[in-house]
Formats: C-alpha cells, sequence, structure tokens
C-alpha cells in the first residue's frame, strides 16, 4: 500500500529533479543565444568552439523538438 501512495505523489527531491531536466535545455539554449546575438550586436570575435557549441546546441533544441512534433502528428 505505501508503495502506491509512493507513486501517486512525488517527493520533492523528485520535483525538483523533473524541474531541473525540463529546464536545462531550454536555459542553455537561451543563454547561448543570447551570448551569440551579443557578440554580432558588439562584433566581437568568439572563439570557434564556442560558436560550434552554441550553434549545435540551437539546433539540437529545434530539430528535436521538430522530430517529437512530427511523431505526435503521426500517431
Amino acid at each position: 500500500m505505501s508503495e502506491q501512495s509512493n507513486k501517486s505523489s512525488p517527493t520533492l527531491v523528485e520535483v525538483f529533479t523533473n524541474f531541473f531536466r525540463a529546464a536545462t535545455r531550454p536555459a542553455v539554449t537561451i543563454i547561448f543565444a543570447a551570448v551569440i546575438a551579443q557578440v554580432v550586436i558588439d562584433g566581437i570575435d568568439a572563439p570557434q568552439w564556442f560558436l560550434g557549441l552554441s550553434t549545435a546546441c540551437i539546433l539540437w533544441w529545434f530539430g528535436d523538438r521538430t522530430v517529437q512534433h512530427i511523431k505526435e502528428k503521426k500517431k
């Protein structure tokens, strides 16, 4: 009986973990996009590794979301 009640009401740690997992990728993507915008506006010469990493992050975020939407429409 205690196992069922445990599954129905998540603990504080589980709630925090789920929130952190859900917020990490969008937060990182927004940070990279803001930094890229600042680099472009100010004409800063950003390192090549940073541009590659931020491009991959942004493409992953939007590409993964697009694939999820396509899969949902097929169902």
